[in-house]
């Protein structure tokens, strides 16, 4: 992100008035279906559907319970029919945690080159020079070697929270 100062000829934007800052993507970020390889939407929708599964199973018995009580007599056949015992096996997600924690090493093990490699200069951003920096909050470039050496500044705060201005009030030197 990197700031711009509001136009002059914008509605309601004061000269003296903070810089905003320009993001260059959208956020949310949208992901479209045609962006998407079809193997991820299936392991997409397939992961989605075993989680419900998981979610159903781990709360059949409240499930179950909360039926019987709005219809007694279907909540009566229903237990009968879905066995609720009260002891819980946790072998079952203990392999599946296993075999998930092995599918991660797997794949970046497999894909170890790719994450290694250095990021692309077209995804970089350029950095903002102090100058540009300076000019865009609107505090004169002049006084850039004192800001920088400077132990201290006093920002000043208007009515609606936004700064006003700030001073170097420590010059060079602890304070």
């Amino acid at each position: 992100m990197q700031p711009t100062m509001p136009a002059a000829t914008d509605s309601g934007a004061r000269a003296d008035a903070p810089p905003e800052l320009v993001t260059s993507f959208a956020w949310p970020p949208l992901i479209f279906p045609m962006q998407v390889p079809w193997p991820a939407r299936a392991r997409d929708m397939l992961l989605t559907l075993l989680a419900w599964l998981a979610y159903v199973v781990i709360l059949r018995k409240p499930i179950v319970g909360f039926i019987a009580w709005v219809s007694p007599s279907l909540g009566a056949r229903l237990e009968e029919v879905i066995p609720i015992d009260y002891s819980v096996d946790t072998t079952p997600y203990l392999w599946l945690a296993t075999g998930l924690v092995l599918l991660l090493i797997v794949n970046g093990v497999r894909r170890r080159g790719y994450l290694r490699r250095a990021p692309s200069a077209d995804h970089d951003v350029p950095p903002l020079s102090p100058e540009a920096q300076f000019e865009s909050a609107g505090v004169p470039v002049a006084q850039l070697g004192e800001w920088r050496s400077a132990r201290c500044l006093h920002v000043r705060h208007g009515a609606d929270g936004r700064i006003e201005g700030a001073g170097v009030t420590c010059p060079g030197g602890p304070p």
